[in-house]
């Protein structure tokens, strides 16, 4: 299969809600990185990482699927990237990210890298609860 196929197959199912799906794709040492210093911020090893460490803990902060909209995939061999939008109902309000970007690096026909790109202040304050302090005059 293409890098391409590959990662239009995942955000298929990420866009459908079958996010278990979604994660079938990854190789089973791959690399799952979410970016910031939110309590989800951290690299997750293959699946079984991600499904013990990933899924219990946003499903705490979740009260419902997240629904992402995918807006445009871009290919360069085996690497791609998939830009996207989305939003779902949270704990501590709605989450909404207006801008995703999902880097996947692709090898053996699986997803053995992919980086989570998004505005971690809304994991901070919409899933997790944390307040933001107001920066000093």
């Amino acid at each position: 299969m293409s890098t391409r196929s590959i990662v239009q197959a995942y955000m298929d199912k990420m866009c459908s809600g079958d996010f278990a799906g979604a994660f079938e794709l990854f190789d089973p040492e791959g690399k799952y990185t979410i970016i910031g210093d939110t309590p989800a911020s951290k690299t997750y090893i293959g699946i079984k990482g991600v499904q013990e460490g990933l899924f219990p803990l946003l499903s705490e902060g979740f009260t419902g699927p997240p629904t992402i909209k995918l807006l445009e995939l871009i290919i360069d061999g085996n690497r791609g990237v998939a830009l996207a939008t989305g939003s779902a109902p949270a704990k501590y309000g709605t989450y909404t990210q207006k801008h995703y970007a999902f880097v996947f690096k692709v090898e053996n026909d699986k997803v053995t890298e992919l980086i989570e790109f998004m505005d971690p202040t809304q994991l901070h304050t919409k899933v997790f609860g944390q307040q933001l302090s107001p920066i000093p005059a």
